[in-house]
């Protein structure tokens, strides 16, 4: 078993596709936002005006996954009528990964991209990866053990997935799919699990009255269906504002430790694959 523990952070972008019938009721009235994530990415693929409306408006959905979702299918659709749209959600934007996902989708917009996005959004389509992978990453639970923020699960989840999707040669399953870890064993391919736990998420003072967030996630790494523990990953991030600071500013330091120290952890895991999946 190998025990890896990174300080390093990295940035990465979100994409990922669904291919299906557009239903937009499912991106406004679902619960879930893996559900409503994957209805953008439908309604992307779906075009037409009322597509791009619903998209525009999910730019403001409550969980960031949802807003990489609907930025990156206003791409696939590549309407330029929605740059406005995008740039007003991009400055009011706190996520990175999600600002990232807007200007990226802006430009393809100015550049008429759109067929471009379109292919890569085919590319990432787990069960078209999985012909030329090397390896699985199967996300699994996403635990906030510090009692604090009970939305937290969700930005690590989201954190998680956009630093795994930068990881050369590898599938990227939310959760479990059929098919994919079926076709996985066909080809004698490794699938590793990663459960992710937020241990600690602590606050200091700063200068001139100012808050640094500091957070520490620690992943456990198992080869399924074994369950065979592989190795375990600590990530460690901090965030600070110098300025005093408001409880959102707070909310939003605390985010930005959070995904730091996910990446970091998850980066570790990428230049570790090799050796966790023997």
């Amino acid at each position: 078993m190998r025990s890896v523990t990174s300080v390093m952070l990295v940035g990465a972008v979100l994409t990922a596709t669904g291919p299906s019938t557009a239903q937009d009721r499912e991106l406004t009235e679902s619960s879930d936002f893996r559900v409503r994530v994957q209805a953008a990415l439908r309604l992307g693929r779906a075009g037409g005006a009322q597509s791009r409306a619903d998209l525009e408006r999910g730019l403001r959905d409550a969980h960031p996954a949802v807003r990489v979702a609907c930025a990156a299918a206003l791409g696939t659709i590549g309407d330029k009528g929605s740059i406005p749209a995008l740039e007003q959600a991009m400055r009011g934007e706190t996520f990175a990964s999600v600002k990232s996902q807007m200007k990226e989708t802006i430009e393809k917009l100015k550049t008429g991209g759109a067929a471009s996005a379109n292919r890569a959004a085919i590319a990432a389509d787990p069960q078209t990866q999985i012909e030329r992978a090397k390896y699985v990453l199967q996300l699994g639970t996403m635990r906030n053990a510090t009692g604090q923020r009970a939305d937290l699960d969700s930005v690590m989840r989201q954190a998680a997935t956009t630093k795994a999707r930068s990881i050369k040669n590898t599938v990227i399953l939310d959760g479990a799919d059929a098919a994919v870890l079926k076709r996985a064993s066909e080809r004698k391919i490794p699938v590793l699990l990663v459960d992710a736990s937020l241990t600690r998420l602590s606050q200091s003072a700063g200068r001139n009255g100012g808050v640094i967030v500091s957070a520490q996630v620690d992943l456990s790494i198992r080869q399924v269906p074994k369950q065979t523990l592989k190795g375990t990953v600590s990530g460690n991030a901090s965030a600070s504002d110098d300025a005093r600071t408001t409880d959102k500013g707070i909310a939003e330091l605390q985010n930005r430790a959070v995904n730091g120290a996910i990446e970091s952890a998850m980066s570790s895991v990428g230049s570790e694959l090799p050796s966790l999946a023997k």
